[in-house]
């Protein structure tokens, strides 16, 4: 009977474990320890309400400088690429040609200014006819805006930056031959970078917001506080977590755009630092109100499936509960939460893909740098 019993021992042991009597020794089973959780409760905040949008930052004035007379190129006295003033010369076309049509219609203009004269002498002394003297007196004339036009081309040959600005690259190198036909060659083109203007657009959800939040609480329309420049617009650019440039809404179009239901917009900012290059994207925020408490959440604790926005919490029971929430703006990396969470609950922020709805779980509070 006793070898029997080891036997049976023997066996056992090369199968499942079992508690038997009369093993010699026996293994007991070991329950799995608690996944381990970290959390956090939502955090609350002074908020400001905002409309975003992404815009693209342009020059406030942007002109191609173009030959308006022929010849060639005899200077460009600047530096590609950098800033001009208003009136500096920027190219010069060959004056000389210019210079001597002004030498000879100078000298036209001088023979029909003495002729008109002679022809009013001669009409006092009833020696020629007043059709003479009122063609001598049109001719003068004729010949007094060949001057002047002569002056003008002669003018043109200088080409000057209209308004301060940054010079680009030249598109002809001096000794080229220039042009005035079919609008005249193109030499370079000129932007004014201070101020520069951010262009964006409006949909029409966020329009409502903007007009009831400045109409009905200030009393004004929109398109008055446009004009006397009140309504503050704030930009960032890429890879910024806060505003860094200010300016003020100044251009809001007629009437939304059919096809995208959107209205364009302008802000124009300042510029001084010349951070708001042309081209750029821009983050674009228009403030709606007052400062206003709210909860928030790290945006990246929100999940969404078809039932909506969630999050998983641990309960008073150390259990994992999902918990539908309600979330409104996004702020920073926050996100308002403004139904389906207390201030106290315990929102898990990592190993949450570890667990399942009701199992039990060690919590522990995230590191502050977590949230």
């Amino acid at each position: 009977m006793k070898m029997l019993n080891i036997s049976l021992c023997i066996a056992l042991s090369l199968g499942t474990v079992l508690l038997l009597p009369g093993c010699g020794q026996a293994t007991a089973a070991k329950t799995p320890p608690l996944t381990a959780v970290t959390t956090m409760s939502p955090v609350t905040d002074q908020v400001l309400d905002s409309i975003q949008m992404d815009g693209v930052v342009a020059p406030s004035a942007t002109v191609n400088l173009v030959a308006r007379v022929s010849g060639y190129l005899q200077a460009a006295p600047f530096t590609e690429g950098q800033q001009v003033k208003a009136g500096q010369t920027l190219f010069v076309i060959e004056p000389a040609p210019y210079q001597q049509q002004i030498r000879i219609n100078q000298a036209k203009r001088d023979q029909l200014a003495t002729e008109y004269q002679r022809q009013q002498v001669l009409l006092k002394q009833n020696a020629t006819a007043a059709s003479s003297v009122e063609m001598a007196r049109s001719n003068l004339e004729q010949a007094d805006a060949n001057l002047k036009l002569a002056q003008i081309n002669y003018g043109y040959t200088q080409v000057k930056a209209p308004f301060d600005g940054i010079i680009g690259r030249k598109t002809l190198d001096v000794g080229n031959y220039v042009g005035a036909n079919a609008g005249g060659t193109v030499l370079a083109t000129l932007n004014a970078v201070q101020p520069v203007n951010i262009n964006f657009s409006l949909n029409e959800r966020d329009l409502l917001r903007l007009l009831n939040t400045r109409t009905v609480a200030q009393g004004a329309t929109l398109r008055s506080l446009v004009e006397h420049h009140q309504i503050r617009v704030l930009a960032s650019l890429q890879g910024e977590s806060a505003p860094s440039e200010t300016g003020t809404l100044d251009f809001i179009d007629s009437n939304l755009a059919s096809g995208s239901g959107s209205l364009a917009l302008r802000a124009r900012f300042e510029n001084q630092d010349r951070r708001l290059i042309p081209g750029l994207y821009a983050h674009i925020t228009i403030a709606l109100g007052a400062p206003r408490p709210a909860l928030l959440l790290p945006a990246a604790l929100i999940q969404s499936d078809q039932r909506g926005d969630y999050v998983y919490v641990v309960d008073s029971h150390a259990r994992v509960v999902r918990r539908e929430i309600q979330s409104g703006n996004t702020f920073g990396q926050l996100k308002e939460i403004s139904h389906g969470l207390a201030v106290d609950e315990k929102v898990i922020v990592s190993g949450s893909n570890n667990v399942s709805i009701g199992q039990q779980v060690v919590a522990s509070a995230a590191p502050t740098n977590a949230h």
